[in-house]
């Protein structure tokens, strides 16, 4: 029996968000992030078993990182620390829609150091699904880490799931970027990826054809969040879309995790079958659920919502 329902590799960070404030003044409160970091959280709080795999900088923030974890439930016996890195920063600034935009700050960071000597391959065996992004295959040291994790993954015939998650801002070259986001999806058997993102990735504006063109005999689900908009299922049979909810959206942060972590823990549950309209339209509007729910509030790890708090909002949208 495996001890762990999703293991993530990447980027464990500090978000810091804009406060409200009257003189128009920039006003930052410190919040734990990073998307991996995100869906390991998401993960427990929806009751899976979760893990994280990365590098933080022993410090006040990566302190404040790994006791979020630990709080959260997520095991943190991959975490590793080290004295001569410091913990990456995201900054965030908000649209008055509650759009995001982000200024890194990750140059030389710790978790761009994790190496393959620094995974614990006893937490990576015993899990069901191996989540990735593509920010660490930005780094040399931390690439090399997430390649060896996903060989790894592949040869013990644990399924990937990966959200290439593109930050333009973060890449010096573009063609880069969208080599490593297709670097990722040939591994997966599970993806997410946003509208945007798949029009970046294919060059093709229509979501099926796109869908088609990344497709390979892996690939087992595909994800298409669209937003406000809702979002596409597709399995190699079959596919759906959903329609979004309205919410008064506060910020956006965290929202795509949120969606994966939920589509993760409805695929662990339903042992990965997830065939027909009905099953892929049910795990669509959950998925939407969670995240919609993370934009009534802000932050994005602290707003990963539970089953109870998404039972309840689709009970309210029926």
């Amino acid at each position: 029996m495996s001890s762990f329902d999703v293991v993530s590799i990447g980027e464990l960070l500090i978000d810091l968000v804009p406060l409200p404030a009257a003189d128009d003044s920039m006003r930052f409160v410190a919040k734990p992030g990073g998307a991996p970091g995100n869906v390991a959280v998401g993960v427990a709080r929806l009751g899976g078993r979760s893990a994280m795999l990365t590098k933080v900088g022993d410090e006040a923030f990566g302190r404040m990182l790994v006791d979020t974890l630990r709080g959260n439930g997520v095991s943190i016996d991959g975490i590793r620390t080290t004295r001569e890195r410091r913990t990456g920063l995201a900054v965030v600034t908000l649209t008055p829609e509650g759009d995001r935009d982000f200024f890194f700050y990750r140059d030389g960071c710790a978790d761009s150091d994790l190496s393959p000597d620094d995974l614990d391959q006893d937490i990576l065996r015993a899990t069901k699904v191996f989540h990735v992004g593509s920010l660490f295959l930005a780094q040399p040291t931390s690439a090399s880490a997430q390649r060896h994790g996903m060989a790894f993954a592949k040869e013990k015939g644990i399924r990937i799931s990966a959200d290439p998650n593109l930050r333009v801002h973060l890449w010096g070259d573009q063609a880069a970027m969208l080599a490593a986001g297709r670097e990722v999806i040939q591994a997966a058997n599970i993806l997410k990826v946003s509208d945007d993102e798949l029009r970046m990735l294919t060059g093709i504006e229509d979501i099926a054809q796109a869908v088609c063109a990344l497709w390979h005999p892996d690939l087992q689900f595909a994800a298409v969040t669209k937003g406000p908009k809702g979002a596409e299922l597709y399995t190699a049979n079959a596919s759906m879309a959903v329609d979004g909810f309205v919410v008064e959206t506060v910020d956006t942060i965290g929202c795509g995790d949120a969606f994966m972590a939920t589509l993760l823990t409805e695929l662990v549950a339903r042992d990965f079958q997830l065939e027909g309209k009905p099953a892929l339209e049910q795990v669509a509007r959950r998925a939407c659920a969670a995240g919609a729910l993370t934009a009534t509030r802000t932050g994005g790890m602290e707003s990963l919502p539970g089953p109870e708090a998404i039972d309840a909002f689709l009970a309210s949208r029926a």
